[in-house]
């Protein structure tokens, strides 16, 4: 008997995951824009999106070179096959 998977194994790749570090670099290949988030104060934040990871790091960099104090991180925008949601990654630089 043969069974029908409506996944169609979509990604191979998320099947193979056994750590969160996997995960991660998993998500990190799937990644389709990245965001500067800047903390403005109290619940308040802005937000401007790259579509390299070079130039958000500049920005953030030339931000905080700016003004030393500042609170900014760099997210990736991910949109792994396994899921029909975006997900947000630090990207740890």
């Amino acid at each position: 008997m043969e069974v029908n998977n409506n996944n169609n194994n979509k990604d191979n790749k998320m099947q193979n995951i056994t750590n969160s570090t996997q995960y991660d670099e998993y998500l990190q290949s799937h990644v389709k824009y990245f965001i500067v988030t800047i903390f403005k104060g109290r619940g308040k934040y802005g937000k401007v999106a790259f579509d390299s990871l070079n130039d958000a790091v500049t920005y953030r960099d030339n931000l905080k070179s700016a003004n030393p104090t500042a609170r900014a991180i760099v997210y990736g925008i991910s949109q792994p096959p396994h899921t029909t949601q975006q997900v947000t990654i630090a990207m740890g630089v």
